[in-house]
């Protein structure tokens, strides 16, 4: 097996580890923050061959990573069975949400360890092209470089807040949907996360509109998977 195929394997499993985490977490809370689709994880994008090439690893930084996403795999996925046990559910939420803090940070600390600065960079470019624009807003990078105002950040935590409550009674229906009411559930938050994007944006100023797209970089178009169109 290759390393760029090895990669994209261990990748995938540790993405699908972040997933998880991610959705026990929602249905636990009934909410969660807006986000632009799992594939907005670092880890599920480097696992996808088009943007190994757009970032330009090396056969020696790609072994690099993979020995990390080995190493973060079985970390994770140890810690995450354990959580499996733990009855009480508030307990449980605060250890999923815990674990999914920490498998961000390590992602990042331990990314910066092999991959170039510049690499990087694009990675966080093409990252904020897939996630929703209110998430990218909430990033304190992202936040700094526009300077946004405290009555903007009071603004957009206020958006983030309707959606969540929203996504919540969307997620309490998806219990019991089935086929087409699924097809429907997911429609609607994307509908949702669409709105809130477009209340996020209008908070800027034109000055901070235009540096929030220069951030993004030169356009990449994500490879659509399974007839699905790549968030945006």
């Amino acid at each position: 097996m290759s390393h760029k195929k090895a990669l994209f394997v261990l990748v995938a499993a540790l993405a699908a580890t972040a997933v998880a985490i991610s959705t026990a977490q929602a249905q636990e809370r009934g909410r969660g923050r807006p986000r632009g689709g799992d594939r907005s994880s670092l880890l599920r994008l480097l696992g996808i061959e088009e943007v190994q090439k757009e970032i330009k690893l090396t056969e020696e930084e790609t072994a690099k990573v993979k020995e990390v996403v080995d190493k973060l795999r079985g970390e994770m996925r140890e810690e995450f069975s354990a959580l499996q046990s733990v009855e009480d559910r508030a307990e449980r939420r605060e250890k999923m949400t815990k674990l999914g803090d920490e498998l961000d940070k390590k992602a990042r600390e331990a990314l910066h360890g092999v991959i170039p600065r510049e690499k990087m960079m694009r990675l966080y470019q093409i990252r904020m092209q897939v996630q929703s624009a209110i998430e990218s807003l909430a990033n304190r990078f992202v936040a700094g470089r526009l300077e946004l105002t405290d009555e903007q950040k009071a603004k957009l935590e206020g958006i983030s807040k309707d959606i969540q409550a929203k996504q919540s009674e969307l997620f309490s229906k998806m219990r019991e949907a089935e086929g087409d009411q699924r097809s429907e559930i997911f429609q609607k938050m994307r509908e949702l996360r669409a709105q809130a994007d477009e209340k996020a944006l209008a908070l800027l100023t034109d000055a901070q509109k235009k540096s929030f797209e220069e951030m993004k970089g030169e356009k990449f178009e994500l490879p659509r998977r399974r007839g699905r169109r790549p968030s945006n």
